[in-house]
């Protein structure tokens, strides 16, 4: 009896094949700059992710690939941070990847963390790249009190007519560099190397990763607490119920 050969559709990885062509959700390759760039990283995706989780059709993620050009799985780049609005989610979760002519868009923002082996490439290559696949903001973040990778602690750019141009970043009241990002209607802030969002419709600082962590187990702490006060005083309720 012979075998059937499985087609590319039935094979367990099908989410990542296309007309035969296979566009991988991972390289096998470590984060460059790992140690310090993972948790900036967090900082970065948690907070925006928690933020937009309520507005529809939206993706957040980080350090996942997007795929700029149909059958050439070569074509591919993965921000540290992007969000892309008004698109369908489920495409991009089924892949596990973000496939523009899939999506029917690219992301909307992107931002790069500076790494010492990254900083070259995030202030040319993909700048040029970002701005021809079509992201409409580009923001560039330096950790380091001198900025030593791009020279610039915050920068953030959107496109006109094909190129980007500067969006303001001045210092704050407090001394800290500050923009505003017309896509994310959130300010960027660089706060003793760490950076955070600010949304001024609200008048809030967006919860870091650990302030969002320590929050719900904060929550979690006072709904036991309350839920063990009311088995307290169900149980002396029932004893003054009892007979006497």
């Amino acid at each position: 009896m012979t075998t059937k050969p499985a087609r590319a559709v039935d094979l367990p990885l099908a989410h990542l094949y296309e007309d035969g062509v296979f566009y991988p959700d991972e390289d096998g390759v470590p984060l460059p700059d790992g140690y310090t760039q993972s948790p900036l990283m967090y900082d970065a995706v948690a907070p925006l992710n928690a933020h937009f989780a309520g507005r529809p059709n939206t993706a957040v993620s980080g350090n996942t690939f997007i795929y700029y050009e149909r059958s050439n799985p070569q074509r591919s780049i993965s921000p540290d941070c992007y969000v892309a609005f008004d698109v369908d989610v489920a495409i991009i979760l089924y892949h596990n990847t973000y496939r523009v002519w899939a999506v029917g868009k690219p992301p909307d923002f992107a931002l790069e963390i500076a790494s010492e082996s990254t900083a070259g490439r995030d202030l040319n290559a993909k700048r040029v790249l970002y701005a021809q696949i079509g992201i409409g903001e580009y923001w560039r973040y330096d950790a380091t009190d001198d900025s030593e990778f791009y020279g610039e602690p915050l920068v953030g750019e959107h496109l006109v007519n094909g190129a980007y141009q500067r969006l303001p970043v001045a210092p704050d009241a407090e001394g800290r560099p500050r923009g505003h990002s017309p896509t994310l209607g959130l300010d960027l802030v660089w706060d003793n190397g760490r950076l955070r969002f600010y949304d001024p419709a609200t008048g809030e600082w967006l919860r870091s990763y650990d302030e969002e962590r320590a929050a719900r187990e904060a929550a979690d702490a006072r709904a036991e607490a309350a839920e063990a006060e009311i088995r307290q005083l169900r149980e002396q309720l029932r004893r003054l119920q009892e007979p006497q």
